[in-house]
């Protein structure tokens, strides 16, 4: 438990719903801020199939209200600096690699520089690779997903198949 960009207290175990955990590099991230819009835009599909969204970043407060929060996020925003959110769920891989992977990628490339931000401000370990995490409603962690590059993170529509499995 803790508390969201703007003060609301956020749980990822609750009791009668799914919890969807997305772990993020840097508030000013391109293939974060790719990432943020996806899951925005399945938020809809999210809510049907009874599974919160909380997104988790190593970045402070205002970084966050500088590059994420200008857009309304229908899910909460948490800032973890000290990083205590993301030791509990062992995410923590730097990988020099992962930023050479990336460009293997070259369609989420394109993509993420789209939304590149000007004046970018990097307040976090620049090599972090994401993860995803998704919680059944009784506390167990279902999907524990460590991505490999900088835009890897577990695919949304085989996430909600494997729901509908397990309901």
């Amino acid at each position: 438990t803790t508390k969201d960009i703007l003060g609301n207290v956020v749980s990822s175990f609750q009791n009668d719903k799914w919890t969807f955990l997305s772990f993020h590099r840097f508030a000013a991230c391109p293939f974060c801020t790719l990432r943020t819009h996806e899951l925005m835009m399945n938020y809809q599909k999210f809510q049907e199939m009874n599974i919160e969204i909380i997104s988790l970043w190593p970045s402070s407060k205002s970084n966050m209200l500088k590059f994420i929060g200008n857009e309304t996020s229908p899910f909460p925003l948490v800032s973890d600096v000290d990083k205590e959110i993301y030791q509990k769920y062992k995410v923590s891989k730097s990988s020099f690699l992962g930023m050479l992977t990336t460009m293997m990628h070259p369609r989420i490339v394109v993509a993420a520089l789209k939304g590149l931000y000007k004046n970018t401000k990097v307040d976090a370990d620049p090599t972090l690779l994401p993860a995803d995490f998704l919680i059944d409603p009784n506390g167990k962690i279902e999907i524990a997903y460590y991505g490999k590059h900088f835009g890897d993170h577990v695919p949304i529509k085989p996430l909600f198949s494997l729901v509908s499995k397990m309901k």
